[in-house]
């Protein structure tokens, strides 16, 4: 398959994953609460994620629908469950120590520029003057 139609597959995933990842947003989100609607399409994503990895590795799906439903949809839907996959991927590899420093840095340094961005635009870092 060539390259661009490569990058179009992973883009419609992208798109298709966004836009469930919205509407999980605006229906869960409402229901409930937004943070519950995120948590519910991160966990949902992390178990697709594993899914498909899994049946690629048993060769029973091709690598173009292996990169649309992970790269593309999983990467839409959520970030979080590339992150989960490789941290998953890192601990069964015997690299428990670094999974772990991973995961601390990628929490830190995240909070650290989700309060710096605000900081930037808002001069403190509170959400409430949007």
């Amino acid at each position: 398959m060539k390259t661009g139609i490569k990058y179009l597959l992973i883009g419609c995933g992208a798109a298709l994953g966004a836009a469930i990842r919205w509407l999980c947003e605006v229906y869960i989100g409402k229901a409930v609460s937004d943070p519950f609607a995120i948590l519910c399409v991160n966990v949902v994503g992390c178990y697709i994620i594993a899914l498909v990895s899994a049946l690629a590795t048993k060769q029973r799906i091709s690598q173009e629908w292996n990169k649309f439903l992970t790269t593309g949809f999983c990467g839409g839907l959520t970030t979080f469950s590339s992150f989960a996959s490789g941290m998953y991927d890192l601990i069964t590899g015997g690299h428990t120590f670094i999974a772990l420093c991973y995961i601390f840095f990628n929490l830190v340094l995240g909070l650290c520029a989700v309060a710096l961005g605000f900081y930037t635009i808002l001069g403190k870092g509170t959400k409430q003057e949007r």
